[in-house]
């Protein structure tokens, strides 16, 4: 395959790229550049045999990943422009920043924005891939494959970023906090804190897996184990009572809202 670079080699520059690795690409068709940090190379050299390479490396590659933190990006970007060659795809993978802002910076690329998750790391990640306005449609698809190779990827419109963002972007957060929640209470009540964190965490493992293998809506998974009057019934009466679903949409609210205070600066 053409060559990829990643400018940056942190959680998830390493994400997307073992994801790579492990449905074959190989190692010495990725460049990571980082010259400011070589310890940081070194490591992704030795996890999956990419290679190291200096700014001026970047004029190598067909697709190049920009995987800094979003507030870098500004002084960064101008020590990695001139290496980047006329029609290069250029993937950003900054929150908070549009596509727009990257065309400027990056005037001879054609850019193309994900919003992805950690869990790319494990090979079950979801991304939302939106295109740039110089971008083609073989670009988002050239794109959905990158990130397809650590899970799941699908094309949105850039409006519809901050949505990513808020459902799978940082979902996995709300859904650790259930588990942590699920743990205390259970540990509160008189079960051994090690026994409480692997059954509330085994529960996730075996609810998520149910989803993904019988596909069926999550709300049927629930009524089968929701049995009238019983006792998962009553909780989930506790669960609206106390406001459940509300407080659900108000953290999905909440986190748009910060998004577009990110892209506003």
């Amino acid at each position: 395959m053409s060559k990829i670079a990643f400018i940056g080699s942190g959680s998830m520059a390493r994400a997307i790229i073992s994801g790579l690795v492990r449905t074959g690409t190989a190692g010495e068709d990725i460049l990571v550049v980082n010259p400011n940090n070589p310890k940081s190379c070194a490591e992704v050299r030795a996890l999956y045999g990419t290679v190291s390479a200096p700014a001026e490396g970047l004029a190598e590659a067909e697709t190049v990943v920009v995987a800094v933190k979003p507030q870098s990006f500004p002084a960064a970007c101008p020590a990695y422009a001139p290496h980047i060659k006329p029609g290069t795809l250029v993937v950003s993978i900054m929150a908070g920043i549009p596509t727009a802002a990257v065309e400027t910076a990056l005037p001879q690329a054609r850019v193309v924005r994900v919003m992805p998750n950690l869990a790319l790391a494990v090979g079950c990640g979801a991304a939302g891939v939106a295109p740039g306005k110089t971008a083609s449609e073989a670009d988002v698809e050239r794109v959905i494959g990158i990130f397809s190779a650590g899970g799941a990827a699908v094309a949105v419109e850039e409006g519809q970023i901050d949505d990513v963002a808020a459902l799978s972007g940082s979902g996995a957060a709300y859904i650790y906090y259930m588990v942590e929640k699920l743990r205390d209470a259970a540990a509160e009540a008189g079960l051994a804190p090690e026994t409480a964190a692997m059954l509330a965490g085994q529960t996730l493992i075996g609810a998520a897996r149910q989803l993904e293998l019988e596909g069926a809506p999550p709300e049927e998974l629930r009524r089968r184990i929701t049995s009238r009057k019983g006792t998962t019934e009553a909780a989930i009466n506790a669960l609206d009572e106390h406001g459940f679903g509300e407080a659900v949409r108000a953290c999905y609210e909440a986190n748009k809202r910060r998004s577009r205070e990110l892209s506003a600066g």
